[in-house]
């Protein structure tokens, strides 16, 4: 049950604005906008996402953080498909997607900190929400505690930390950790506190009674 309350909550955490403003990462924060649409349920944005980040995959063909997404939209279209046949079959592929995209940035020579870490969220928030039987949960964890201690985290955009926070107060309301769950949904609110995630986790902290 708590694994279930879990996986919907994820469907809600913010992915982070970008932090650059050249042609790229404007491409990838408006295609990052029709992914949200489509994690929070929206069918027709999945199917956008999907599109928009084939062409961006092959624009970009250097640049692994546009297959990380693409992977993740197609696990979207797992979610949404129409018997469990289907469901297994795409999101099994959109994970080989992720994965490979996953690994292409890590073995970067350079790989950037901004796009490795997107990349490495991209990927625990997609390991985390995923059903039981796809065994992805633990390494979604560990992805998360690998972008925590990550050298370049600390100078990333206060979106992007109050989205890997608030996915750690999840993971850690799932252990029954309850005051890890408190201390990263207060590390959410702080960090970005008008932001998505602050005023998810400010949601969540008045259920706690902590705050009024």
């Amino acid at each position: 049950m708590i694994m279930k309350r879990i996986a919907c909550l994820l469907l809600l955490v913010m992915v982070w604005p970008a932090q650059a403003v050249d042609r790229e990462d404007r491409e990838l924060a408006e295609a990052r906008a029709v992914f949200l649409k489509g994690v929070d349920g929206d069918k027709r944005a999945v199917r956008d996402a999907v599109q928009r980040f084939k062409s961006l995959s092959r624009a970009h063909a250097d640049e692994p953080v546009y297959q990380a997404y693409l992977g993740a939209s197609m696990t979207l279209q797992g979610r949404d498909a129409p018997n469990n046949i289907e469901k297994g079959r795409i999101t099994e592929e959109g994970l080989g997607v992720l994965d490979r995209a996953l690994a292409a940035q890590l073995a970067k020579p350079d790989p950037g900190s901004v796009h490795t870490l997107d990349t490495m969220l991209v990927a625990a928030n997609t390991n985390i929400h995923l059903p039981a039987f796809f065994n992805r949960y633990q390494q979604g964890r560990e992805l998360l505690q690998k972008i925590i201690a990550h050298s370049d985290f600390d100078a990333m955009a206060p979106g992007y930390k109050a989205a890997v926070y608030v996915a750690q107060a999840l993971v850690s309301h799932g252990d029954a950790d309850d005051a890890a769950y408190r201390r990263y949904l207060e590390l959410t609110v702080s960090t970005d506190p008008e932001g998505r995630d602050g005023e998810f986790a400010s949601k969540r902290l008045q259920e706690l009674g902590d705050i009024e």
